[in-house]
């Protein structure tokens, strides 16, 4: 029996898909804390009633897989009560007359400047990923209702938080580069806010290679998959994770109760975001008057020593996605003790 759930985990856990990150990286998040908490019973069986049998590593990438569709649009084969109870979050949070969920993934705080998440107004928003991961946690707590303006039960909860510690931990669902009119980056304030390049969605990013640069895709594309590959190969096995989830990574510990963990963990990461925005030069940067976000630009590897872009990126996946497994697993332990 041992052998074979083993073996499922393995061939579940990390499949392929059209997610880069989910799969991946995501997913090596949920299996971390999965096996963190195999030390506390208790709690791991809550999650298993919660996510009717269901493991973190599935339950990590759900949130994804929600975007981009319509309540009746998601199903979940084989889980009838999660799949109801995801398409009325889903349509509590369709972005018709209040927010999107697809918006709850991230902050975007300025990189030019030295802000921490509290210090401004620019790029944070009523429900972003910094003020959901909180209201999750109350949630399980009982703190909040699971009737609730954002149909956020129990369930659902965990299913979000399993998500939401990988976006938190990845440099670009925190900081984002912000533009003027005439396609420098700047820092943006109140009264002029500039155009953001929407967490490197909008820039292409190009690398050197034999000292010449080419197309690596979209920046924030990048970090969702390429960095997680140069961390851990193509295709982590299970066997990763549980290295992962016995080994402490360094400067995990965080101050004070869950509920404030999630700004710590934001402005714990702008330093990392800084530097992977101070690491590119940017050119052809359009944006049109009166916009969010620019259109399109360019970011550009600068030649520097030490690590290449991609080996900084691999690095800091590694770290950021073993941290993430084991606040994971610590937000559970402490929310359903």
């Amino acid at each position: 029996m041992k052998k074979l759930t083993t073996t499922l985990l393995m061939c579940g856990l990390f499949a392929g898909s059209v997610y880069g990150y989910g799969p991946v990286g995501h997913k090596l998040v949920g299996a971390i804390a999965d096996n963190r908490l195999t030390t506390n019973p208790t709690v791991k069986a809550k999650v298993k009633e919660l996510l009717v049998g269901l493991t973190l590593a599935r339950a990590a990438t759900l949130a994804d897989e929600i975007k981009n569709k319509t309540p009746n649009q998601f199903r979940l084969r084989g889980q009838p009560k999660i799949t109801a109870q995801l398409r009325a979050f889903m349509k509590a949070n369709s972005g018709k007359g209040t927010t999107s969920h697809s918006s709850f993934h991230f902050t975007d705080v300025p990189v030019v400047g030295n802000e921490k998440y509290a210090d401004g107004t620019v790029g944070r928003e009523p429900f972003d990923i910094v003020q959901m991961i909180p209201f999750c946690i109350r949630v399980l707590k009982g703190e909040k209702p699971e009737e609730n303006d954002r149909a956020i039960t129990k369930t659902v909860a965990v299913i979000l938080l399993a998500h939401y510690l990988g976006d938190i931990h990845q440099p670009l669902h925190v900081g984002a580069e912000y533009f003027d009119s005439e396609g420098k980056p700047f820092e943006p304030t109140a009264t002029d806010r500039g155009f953001a390049d929407q967490g490197g969605n909008k820039l292409d990013l190009f690398l050197l290679s034999n000292g010449k640069s080419v197309p690596a895709g979209g920046l924030h594309g990048f970090w969702d998959t390429p960095s997680v590959k140069a961390a851990f190969g193509t295709n982590p096995g299970a066997a990763v994770a549980r290295r992962l989830a016995q080994s402490q990574p360094p400067n995990l510990n965080l101050n004070g109760g869950t509920e404030t963990w999630a700004e710590q963990m934001a402005n714990e990461i702008m330093p990392i975001s800084r530097a992977a925005h101070a690491r590119l030069a940017f050119t052809l940067v359009k944006s049109k008057p009166g916009a969010k976000f620019i259109t399109s630009g360019r970011a550009t590897e600068k030649k520097t020593s030490g690590l290449s872009y991609k080996n900084f990126a691999g690095v800091t996946a590694k770290n950021e996605i073993q941290k993430a497994g084991w606040r994971l697993a610590a937000v559970l332990e402490d929310a359903l003790k």
